[in-house]
């Protein structure tokens, strides 16, 4: 009669599936570890190139501002004030000229409520050419008029829209509701500033 013994230490296990499954778990990891590599060198050169270019466009800006406080260091010399008076003044005129009522009427049509009205316009250029519009609007309704400032905030043509002062005016017709009257501040920018424009001009 035959007897096995088994004089092993350790119960028998197959190591050759334990290899192979480690195998593949450190190709995995391998392949893993070099895609985060290469991505990593990516990040790395395109934060390069992104910090070279905005150390190329702040020179630029430099420059610019160099150049911009030069030119205004010349026209600010004594010689200069004359010439520089004299530009300033031609330019105001050109911009106020470049104003169209017809247009300021039918972009302020476009956003006016009903029952509220212009009573008055005074146009005015600032020292860096903008147009800046003082308006005394009139409405029987507060709501109405507050609709209007909302619009003209949120309008396109319109700018900055600061409301100064707000007064109640009683109508001297019998049975005629109160008149309110907002005046507005604006900065307005006309259709197709800095092209040619087709439609036709009044000026000032």
């Amino acid at each position: 009669m035959r007897i096995n013994i088994n004089l092993a230490s350790q119960k028998y296990e197959d190591v050759r599936i334990f290899v192979s499954r480690a195998r593949a778990a450190t190709a995995i990891l391998s392949l893993f570890t070099l895609l985060l590599l290469v991505l990593g060198w990516f990040n790395y050169s395109g934060s390069r190139n992104s910090s070279g270019r905005i150390r190329e466009l702040q020179q630029k800006i430099n420059v610019l501002e160099q150049q911009r406080a030069n030119a205004i260091a010349v026209e600010n010399m004594p010689e200069n004030r004359d010439v520089t008076g004299q530009k300033n003044y031609w330019n105001r005129q050109i911009a106020r000229r470049g104003l169209s009522w017809t247009q300021l009427f039918n972009d302020l049509q476009k956003i006016m409520p009903g029952r509220v009205y212009v009573i008055s316009v005074a146009p005015e250029l600032t020292t860096d050419n903008q147009l800046k519009l003082k308006l005394t609007i009139g409405g029987e309704k507060p709501d109405d008029l507050n609709a209007l400032v909302k619009r003209m905030e949120d309008s396109k043509k319109f700018r900055h829209t600061l409301l100064n002062a707000e007064s109640t005016q009683k109508e001297t017709r019998p049975g005629a509701p109160p008149l309110h009257k907002f005046e507005i501040e604006t900065f307005y920018i006309p259709a197709g500033q800095g092209q040619a424009q087709t439609a036709s001009r009044e000026g000032l």
